[in-house]
């Protein structure tokens, strides 16, 4: 009976631990766009189109998927305590566009990303000296 009892806590224990909705905040942003408004302090123009450079998190999986403003991008990413953030491997499509060398940049910038904050509806991430370098809303 004993042993019963220690089983069904262990599993009452697991449903309420798997249930727990924000273990992190990226689970506030999963499925949501989060469009690339901002490079190393340099504006970037957007047209509020799908075209747009962009990301989208999957908080369960630790992934995420979007644009690179021609291609589709994608990757595992990974988010820790004291706001520390780290995009792992980042896959792409490999479309000629004309707006390579942004989009190279772009991609060469996730490289650099530590930490993450939320700010006024912005996405902000950050570089290992805390700078801003990429700002999403």
């Amino acid at each position: 009976m004993r042993n019963l009892t220690l089983v069904l806590i262990a599993v009452l224990a697991f449903a309420f631990a798997s249930c727990s909705s924000k273990n992190y905040p990226d689970a506030d942003w999963t499925n949501r766009q989060w469009t690339l408004v901002e490079i190393m302090k340099i504006p970037v123009q957007t047209s509020g189109s799908e075209d747009d450079a962009h990301l989208v998190f999957d908080s369960r999986g630790k992934t995420f998927s979007g644009s690179g403003g021609c291609n589709r991008i994608f990757g595992p990413y990974e988010i820790g305590d004291k706001q520390t953030f780290k995009f792992g491997e980042v896959g792409a499509t490999r479309m000629a566009c004309q707006d390579l060398p942004f989009e190279n940049k772009f991609l060469e910038t996730l490289k650099s990303v530590r930490y993450y904050q939320l700010s006024a509806g912005e996405l902000l991430l950050k570089n290992g000296a805390k700078d801003v370098i990429l700002r999403f809303q």
